[in-house]
């Protein structure tokens, strides 16, 4: 690689650093002022909220790096551009595949980084955040662990393997007790599907303690008499921006073969398959509109373009996302269409330049 697409390289890595800590400060003090609506609820406080903000980060970046390295890469090429460096090195012969080389350089770059912490780090910190959040408004009637979560209704406590839904649950098993704290039964439920109001129960096995002597019985569909908080079980309700991509994978499986809809969880794990690709796409759409007006746009319109398009994308994007939900539609081409679209858009434009 020629220095000059060093020196490219260089100054879109450095513009999308400068976007990227804009955006920090933004979408912290706009969450920020969001969570403020919920301190008082139970122990939730100020500086459990600054907390939560702070974990939730690396997945509120990660959700619009696509946008951030399409502004990095327009005020990056707007520099070169007002600069007329652009120009001269068109006029030296440095043809537009080079120019767009480097900028490709520079987004594996930003691309590595951004999935290495993404994929990592945002998950876990965006989960833990979630939880500690639900167990502090909950009054700690409710506590998520690794191996589930645990519930205390009355003379009840409940550990529940896994909450799909708040409408269905697997692995429960239940420990009632009497007001003496003797127990009186522990059922051990496979699944509950919420219906109607009721929790009906499927392959449950019930074990009474009664007179020193124990009794079982097994059932292969019953109701339960126990009323479940629903805020209480958001505290096991894990959302898909809070798993891996192997966890994402291995949950929709899990969901699609016991006849579940998985729509939501199948999106997100082909956005985020697809987001590297996306961001390549987006830094690429840059090019041709600053090397097309270079001598006539503003910086204030160059910075106006790359909102506009990453707004469109997103919007786009998101609206797919629930149309492939409420429709059935297939996530895969949900989640692939919208880069799709912005590539070709990309690629009529530099058809233009092309030397």
């Amino acid at each position: 690689m020629s220095i000059l697409q060093r020196y490219i390289a260089r100054t879109l890595i450095a513009s999308s650093a400068l976007v990227i800590l804009a955006m920090t400060g933004l979408i912290f003090l706009i969450n920020f002022l969001e969570e403020l609506r919920d301190v008082g609820n139970g122990d939730y406080g100020f500086l459990q909220a600054l907390l939560h903000v702070v974990l939730e980060m690396p997945h509120a970046l990660y959700q619009f790096f696509p946008m951030m390295v399409l502004l990095g890469g327009v005020l990056g090429l707007g520099v070169l551009a007002s600069n007329q460096e652009l120009v001269v090195m068109r006029a030296a012969g440095v043809s537009v595949r080079k120019i767009a080389g480097a900028i490709v350089l520079a987004a594996l770059f930003l691309i590595t980084i951004a999935t290495g912490i993404g994929e990592t780090l945002a998950p876990k910190a965006t989960h833990i955040a979630e939880m500690h959040k639900d167990s502090a408004q909950n009054g700690g009637q409710a506590v998520a662990t690794v191996s589930g979560v645990w519930l205390h209704e009355g003379n009840n406590f409940l550990h529940i393997t896994r909450v799909i839904g708040l409408a269905h649950l697997e692995g429960v098993t239940r420990y009632q007790f009497d007001r003496d704290h003797r127990l009186l039964a522990a059922y051990y439920v496979k699944s509950l599907d919420l219906h109607n109001g009721q929790w009906l129960l499927h392959d449950v096995v019930k074990t009474s303690f009664v007179n020193n002597l124990t009794k079982s019985e097994h059932m292969a569909q019953s109701v339960w008499d126990l009323a479940l908080n629903p805020h209480l079980l958001n505290v096991g309700l894990i959302e898909p921006s809070e798993m891996s991509l192997t966890s994402l994978y291995e949950y929709s499986h899990h969901l699609t073969e016991n006849g579940l809809r998985a729509g939501d969880f199948e999106f997100e794990f082909w956005k985020r398959i697809f987001q590297p690709l996306t961001t390549l796409v987006m830094i690429l759409l840059a090019l041709p509109f600053v090397l097309r007006s270079s001598r006539s746009v503003t910086m204030g319109w160059r910075v106006l373009f790359g909102i506009t398009i990453g707004f469109t994308f997103y919007m786009l994007n998101a609206f797919l996302g629930q149309f492939s939900l409420v429709f059935q539609f297939s996530p895969l081409i949900a989640a692939v269409t919208p880069t799709l679209l912005f590539a070709l858009l990309g690629y009529i434009f530099v058809l233009k330049f092309k030397n």
